[in-house]
């Protein structure tokens, strides 16, 4: 997997109904990631930005472990910065975001989520989701309480179970798998996922060119209501033909 990067369409759209974006979204040769402040929460673009900004500096550092490890004590950071905020700034108690991020690393996919949003695999033309929402629907559609299509019109469908808010004990999950030349793989918030069909964003996936798939992404968000803030990074998994863009 040393020859491998990442090349990606970065797409964030505020959506027809809120006044502000509370997502945030980073990508790199080695890295992408899409945080989401938690809606109804207290300075969620706050929330969503501070671990973001930890991302990005981790992606600008030298690495003197694995990046497995290296990517958990960012988001730890990025926790502890949303922690010491809201001490500091009484107001923004109780702010709050999820997380889906994938760092490309010698051996494969190092992939971190917390909370809804997610982080989809398309690989030889079929379509895998990649991360568990941590959502109360989840768990109705893991009891077989409930199917994933009632999950989509569920009342309590936006319930984030467990979201980045500076407690220590909030830590993503994290997973790693093979990397193959030619995956593409798509990191969004729940604007995205929560309108469209994963048939839908399947078919989009496959459009040859991957701004054309990001902008039809953030369409058919947006054709379908645009209820929330929608982000879509589409990610394609290519050659490495610059040195600087492994990491140090």
């Amino acid at each position: 997997m040393s020859g491998l990067m990442l090349e990606c369409a970065v797409r964030s759209h505020v959506g027809r109904v809120r006044a502000n974006n509370e997502d945030a979204v980073f990508a790199s040769p080695r890295m992408a990631a899409v945080a989401d402040g938690v809606g109804g929460s207290a300075a969620g673009e706050v929330a969503s930005r501070l671990v973001i900004n930890a991302l990005e500096h981790l992606d600008k550092c030298r690495l003197e472990g694995t990046v497995e490890d290296a990517l958990q004590a960012a988001i730890a950071r990025g926790n502890d910065t949303i922690a010491f905020i809201a001490d500091q700034r009484p107001a923004m108690t109780g702010m709050s975001t999820t997380l889906t991020a994938i760092a490309l690393d010698e051996s494969g996919y190092v992939l971190a989520n917390v909370g809804d949003s997610r982080t989809y695999l398309l690989r030889d033309g079929e379509l895998r989701r990649l991360t568990r929402d941590d959502t109360l629907v989840q768990l109705l559609i893991d009891s077989n309480d409930l199917t994933p299509a009632q999950a989509r019109e569920h009342p309590q469908r936006s319930v984030v179970l467990e979201a980045l808010d500076g407690d220590p004990q909030r830590t993503p999950t994290v997973t790693t798998l093979t990397a193959r030349l030619g995956d593409r793989l798509l990191l969004c918030s729940d604007g995205l996922s929560d309108m469209v069909s994963d048939d839908d964003i399947a078919v989009a996936l496959l459009l040859p060119s991957r701004d054309a798939c990001a902008d039809e992404l953030i369409e058919l968000a947006l054709h379908a209501g645009g209820r929330d803030n929608v982000s879509a990074i589409v990610a394609d998994v290519t050659q490495r033909d610059d040195p600087s863009s492994a990491w140090g």
